[in-house]
């Protein structure tokens, strides 16, 4: 590889599904000469895309092409629904608490009044 490469500009156009052909961006190579551009497509269907190189004092224009199909994106799933709070957790597990309170009060209660007779 030489020690003084220079990047070029490449220009990306689409002809979309609806024979549209448009610019989409541009685009600068790296030293190896790869180039990559994200774009969004207008319409589902297939696309030709066409990377263009519009040439230099030292190099001649260039171009490539490839193709891609686009779909649409899949329906967003919705958020699930929560589930609602079972009878243990709304009747069961308080009525236990409130049972073993009741039960440490009154043994306090008999603990105290023992204490107090001696």
């Amino acid at each position: 590889m030489p020690n003084q490469c220079s990047r070029v500009e490449i220009i990306i156009e689409v002809l979309d599904p609806n024979n549209n052909y448009y610019e989409v961006g541009r685009t600068t190579s790296d030293l190896t000469g790869f180039y990559k551009l994200a774009f969004t497509p207008e319409v589902p269907g297939e696309y030709t895309v066409v990377a263009r190189f519009a040439g230099s004092k030292a190099y001649w224009p260039s171009f490539s092409e490839t193709a891609i199909n686009v779909e649409d994106a899949p329906a967003a799933t919705p958020e699930p629904t929560q589930a609602p709070a079972s009878l243990a957790d709304q009747y069961l597990l308080p009525a236990t608490g409130g049972i073993i309170a009741a039960i440490a009060v009154v043994g306090i209660a008999i603990i105290a009044l023992m204490l107090r007779k001696k």
